[in-house]
């Protein structure tokens, strides 16, 4: 299938640009732990990508069983966002990555929407789930470009436009998941009408809610921790001595 292969692209490319962005923060970092963070992260993620997938493979994470196990596994990438938005050495990494990297990787959104767009036209999702229905995120994807560049490479615009724009994007994110979520045949489904969001539950696709979604939030909230701590980094210099 066309939507699934194109698929696994964007999450090749995802976790390349990760990995490189990950590499690039490291260079510009010090402590005696660096030569061993991208190979464990590295590591860590391919090992859920595989995971993931193989019990998607076998069918271990269909909607047949109640609670239904993929949404057992949802919160474990939250989990870890949550670390690492606390983590001192993740501040760090923060420090030295490029403000613009972490929203340009956001662009990532326009393929995933093209996937579910095809995926609408094969019948494999409703269409509530893509951009011709309540599922806006495609315009987070849009205008990564635009407010990575003017608010970091030109510098046209202040930083809370960015703070601002991820904010929404979380917003938007939240949307397309709530609808998501309801769309699946569980006893809290509201979206009645067919086909049921199952797709979601099978390979290569598992990794949408799994790996491409917690890569989004993830995003947002790191890029939002950096922007803060830049931002307050006038405020916490010593005061120069009065003559």
């Amino acid at each position: 299938m066309l939507a699934a292969g194109l698929f696994v692209v964007v999450v090749a490319g995802v976790l390349a640009a990760v990995l490189l962005g990950l590499r690039r923060a490291l260079a510009g970092a010090l402590g005696p732990a660096r030569p061993r963070v991208l190979p464990r992260t590295a590591a860590v993620l391919a090992c859920w990508l595989a995971l993931t997938g193989a019990l998607a493979a076998a069918g271990a994470l269909g909607f047949d069983t109640r609670p239904p196990r993929l949404l057992l596994l949802l919160p474990l990438p939250l989990l870890a966002t949550m670390l690492l938005a606390r983590s001192a050495a993740v501040g760090r990494l923060l420090d030295a990555l490029p403000q613009a990297g972490l929203l340009y990787l956001q662009s990532m959104r326009v393929g995933v929407e093209l996937v579910l767009w095809l995926l609408m036209l094969a019948g494999a999702v409703p269409r509530q789930m893509t951009f011709e229905g309540l599922n806006w995120d495609v315009l987070t994807g849009l205008t990564a470009p635009v407010v990575a560049y003017f608010c970091f490479t030109r510098r046209r615009w202040p930083w809370q436009v960015a703070a601002a724009w991820n904010v929404l994007g979380l917003a938007l994110l939240l949307n397309i998941v709530t609808i998501a979520l309801l769309s699946a045949p569980t006893p809290f489904r509201q979206f009645w009408n067919e086909p049921a969001n199952v797709v979601v539950s099978r390979f290569p696709l598992v990794w949408l809610p799994l790996f491409i979604v917690p890569v989004a939030y993830t995003l947002h909230v790191l890029s939002l921790r950096q922007l803060w701590r830049r931002a307050a980094t006038p405020l916490s210099a010593p005061a120069s001595p009065r003559a």
